[in-house]
């Protein structure tokens, strides 16, 4: 019993992105993290009791033994340990380990990421949990969409109105994309990376039981896909585009590759897929492709295409970024081992502050507290150290999924009770696609909780599915 009360906080935590405290100074950041750290703590604290009271001699030190060697585990663990020694030997100790309200990050915050990661793995037994967690998590989804519609639409005053310049729109769909779609997360960059999470649980909650009903979960997934997909274009959050554009290509590559049985459909799809990515490329300019929701995502190939317009709105956002980029650099020259510590990327930043941001007589940001990159955000706040840390979990991850195993000789053989997810190229291949995703969006971005919280349920669930023969 005290194992199953431990299960429902760690269930509970990923409604998270749906809390929203109006009473807050940052409404959208507070109530999250204050959620989460409870619902983690709660599920620890039944966790100890059940082991404690509830559970067999030994019991717990096995499931443990079983875990502690997993290449992935050793990866996340030496991740933490990096990242809490650098908040130890910060540059500000306080910001570096409580955060601060506008953030919620560091390393108090990363230790409940990592509780969270431990839990999962020792607490889910089977698949039916995994599933589980991932249909709450497509609820949380659909809830945090509920609110921003909500909220563009004006219907409640209980609602964050995204901010909209100009006059204000009165039609159903002026109201819509009146401003780009942030939902209950209070920004549009964070919503993008989210739902390609939320996208790949429900691709795996389609594809595990295909002979169940398969056109009513057909429509009921395909719907639910399609409209994730359509607030994902409402973002308009450009990097989190090409992430799920490159997972797109390659989850289908790794098909063609690894499933003789799908390979004409995977390579069709992949040459269908870069036809029409091509034309919207080449005609982004168009009154058609301009009035599509999300037309300004292809405003990005404009940097690549047309690298002389200074104009540009895709290439401004770049200059800022590589300029940053260049803070953050200088910074890590340093302090090249651990870092500044998590939360002190913005004294980097003014030390190293590059004045090309300021722009007289025009609105321009001259001040960052984030690299907004993993991979120089890690290398200016933790260092060498942290970044090689974080990276290894990449190195591995892609190691076991594509480790040949010698029951993978034959993937196309019958799976074992008819279960479509339980060939391994196709699990694996969804997997590699989550992280292709994930890893592309956040070349231009950072880590928050909604992307945290999702990334180390999939890291979880990537110990379950190559550590045992139930998934893989």
């Amino acid at each position: 019993m005290l194992l199953k009360i431990s299960k429902f906080f760690l269930y509970l935590s990923v409604f998270s992105v749906v809390i929203v405290m109006t009473s807050t100074f940052f409404p959208f950041i507070g109530g999250k993290y204050y959620f989460f750290r409870v619902s983690v703590e709660l599920a620890l604290i039944f966790f100890i009791l059940w082991w404690a009271i509830e559970a067999k001699e030994n019991e717990v030190e096995n499931r443990i033994k079983s875990i502690a060697h997993h290449p992935l585990v050793l990866g996340v663990s030496a991740f933490v340990l990096a990242f809490l020694l650098a908040s130890i030997f910060a540059y500000n100790t306080d910001a570096a380990f409580w955060s601060n309200f506008e953030r919620g990050e560091g390393g108090f915050q990363m230790l409940h990421y990592f509780l969270f990661f431990i839990l999962l793995i020792l607490t889910f037994e089977n698949q039916l949990e995994w599933k589980r967690i991932f249909k709450l998590s497509l609820g949380a989804a659909v809830l945090m969409i509920l609110y921003g519609v909500f909220a563009q639409l004006g219907w409640s005053d209980r609602f964050i109105t995204p901010y909209v310049s100009g006059p204000l729109p009165t039609t159903f769909w002026s109201k819509l994309v009146s401003a780009r779609f942030q939902g209950s997360l209070g920004n549009p960059a964070y919503v993008a990376p989210y739902l390609i999470f939320s996208i790949f649980y429900a691709f795996y909650l389609w594809f595990s039981h295909p002979s169940k009903k398969p056109i009513l979960r057909g429509t009921l997934y395909g719907l639910l896909i399609f409209f994730f997909l359509f607030f994902f274009v409402l973002s308009e959050t450009k990097g989190a585009f090409i992430g799920l554009l490159l997972a797109v290509f390659g989850f289908f590559v790794y098909l063609s590759i690894t499933s003789p049985r799908f390979r004409k459909l995977a390579l069709g799809t992949i040459l269908g897929l870069a036809v029409l990515v091509g034309m919207l490329i080449s005609f982004r300019h168009s009154n058609f492709v301009q009035k599509i929701p999300g037309g300004r995502f292809f405003q990005i190939f404009d940097v690549a295409l047309s690298p002389g317009d200074k104009e540009s709105e895709s290439n401004r956002s770049l200059e800022t970024r590589f300029w940053t980029w260049g803070s953050a650099w200088q910074g890590f020259k340093e302090r090249p081992i651990l870092g500044w510590g998590p939360e002190n990327f913005s004294v980097v930043f003014d030390a190293h502050f590059d004045s090309r941001h300021f722009i007289p007589d025009k609105q321009s940001e001259t001040w960052f507290d984030r690299a907004h990159s993993i991979i120089f955000d890690y290398l200016a706040t933790t260092g060498i150290l942290g970044l090689l840390s974080y990276l290894s979990i990449f190195v591995i991850f892609l190691f076991l999924i594509f480790r040949r195993e010698q029951r993978e000789a034959n993937v196309d053989a019958p799976a074992p009770e008819n279960d479509f997810i339980d060939r391994p190229h196709l699990l694996k291949g969804l997997l590699l696609a989550v992280f292709i995703g994930y890893f592309i969006q956040g070349l231009i971005l950072f880590d928050v909780l909604p992307i945290y919280l999702n990334l180390f349920i999939v890291l979880a669930f990537g110990v379950y599915s190559f550590q045992t023969k139930k998934a893989v």
